[in-house]
């Protein structure tokens, strides 16, 4: 089995279109939530979200190519793209492109492109549709475009497991590496679904926060009062590699992936299983597999009331009670819920804790809940020795997925 490390990480979110410009805002406990202003939200219950400002896809697509993307491919672009150059793979000249693939992951895919062309198709006629329509909505289609810009010839996988994608993906890249499968593969999670269906989709299942007169105390992951998530935008790109390769070249390595967990719950279509079993059984296999302590936890924590709950409830059984659990922040009150995104995010936050010794807070916490009784690093940053840092995902439908990783 090769060791596999990450050696580039690119971010793009509402906090920030640079790895380290959204690290630092999250760190300074900003949030990245506000009114919608890409449609119109009078007729919405739900008029708040992280959504992306500035964001030109000029810059990593040529401008003929645009319209044949969905958003979520252009995020996926961009934060690829500074994963690459972090990297410095693209300079090592003995690299072979033919064991250099792409691990992708998203929920939904082009939602946005698929509301357009479905209301096209019904009000002037299926000969209205883009001609790029499928291709510029299908998951698998994060990967296509990046190895084409590439040249990556390996492995091109995809995930589609709801909240859980983008840490599937990092799992997935893992062990086609581990495994010999590959020398390098890109892991990618993006996702951009606020858009008319997708606010009022999720408003319909009553899962979203309706504080809409403050979008900045909105998502309040672990709150007492905590009423639903708020939805986010992003992308986050891992290159993950051999750890012989990149020690070869001389690559800066962040961490070494370490451990990993995947469970289903086989409960319910959208609530966790009771007590978080299932998410027990992920942070039981990943932490298993990495036979360390662990410094930090990363929590799916959505702001929602079972999530919440059931997240920490299995995070006290893993550890054995709460007095061995180390620090816990949820990031979504900042950033909003990036769906499948999120897993990929977050891992890449995780990582540059280790890098910069710093926990990112968890904000908008005001009110206690007795039930969530852990250490979820209240509001402020926290300075701390970090070596080992683990992430969670769970997802629609019981899916679940748990990285690990460690200081190299």
């Amino acid at each position: 089995m090769q060791r596999v490390v990450v050696t580039g990480i690119g971010m793009i979110n509402s906090l920030g279109l640079t790895r380290d410009t959204s690290f630092k805002a999250i760190i300074e406990g900003k949030c990245g939530i506000k009114n919608i202003t890409s449609f119109d939200t009078t007729d919405m219950p739900v008029k708040i979200a992280g959504e992306i400002d500035n964001f030109d896809p000029a810059n990593v697509m040529d401008a003929r190519e645009i319209k044949k993307a969905d958003r979520f491919i252009q995020l996926a672009l961009q934060s690829s793209k500074e994963a690459m150059e972090d990297s410095g793979i693209l300079d090592f000249k003995d690299i072979d492109f033919d064991r250099f693939g792409t691990s992708s992951g998203s929920g939904i895919g082009g939602l946005g492109n698929i509301e357009k062309n479905s209301i096209a198709c019904f009000e002037k006629g299926a000969r209205r549709i883009n001609p790029f329509f499928i291709p510029s909505a299908l998951v698998n289609m994060l990967g296509g475009f990046v190895s084409i810009e590439y040249g990556l010839k390996g492995p091109t996988l995809a995930s589609v497991t709801a909240c859980a994608a983008g840490t599937h993906a990092i799992i997935e890249a893992y062990k086609t590496i581990a495994l010999g499968g590959a020398d390098a593969m890109l892991a990618i999670g993006a996702e951009s679904a606020i858009c008319p269906v997708g606010i009022g989709g999720f408003a319909s299942m009553k899962a979203l926060s309706t504080r809409n007169d403050s979008p900045q105390t909105a998502s309040r992951p672990f709150d007492n009062d905590r009423d639903g998530f708020v939805m986010g935008e992003g992308a986050a790109s891992l290159l993950l590699e051999s750890y012989d390769i990149a020690k070869k070249r001389g690559a800066n390595i962040y961490a070494e992936l370490v451990g990993y967990g995947e469970s289903g719950d086989a409960n319910h279509i959208t609530t966790p299983a009771p007590n978080g079993e299932g998410a027990f059984r992920a942070m039981k296999a990943a932490i298993s597999m990495a036979n360390t302590s662990i410094d930090y936890i990363n929590a799916h924590g959505t702001s929602t009331k079972y999530n919440d709950l059931f997240e920490s409830i299995a995070i006290k059984n893993v550890f054995g009670g709460k007095d061995n659990v180390p620090p816990i922040s949820s990031t979504k009150g900042q950033i909003g819920h990036c769906l499948g995104a999120a897993g990929a995010l977050e891992a890449a936050i995780s990582i540059l804790t280790i890098k910069h010794s710093v926990l990112p807070p968890t904000i908008n916490q005001f009110t206690k809940d007795l039930e969530c009784d852990l250490d979820y690093i209240p509001n402020t940053a926290r300075d701390a020795k970090v070596e080992c840092v683990m992430s969670n995902s769970f997802g629609f439908g019981g899916t679940n997925g748990v990285v690990i990783f460690r200081k190299v």
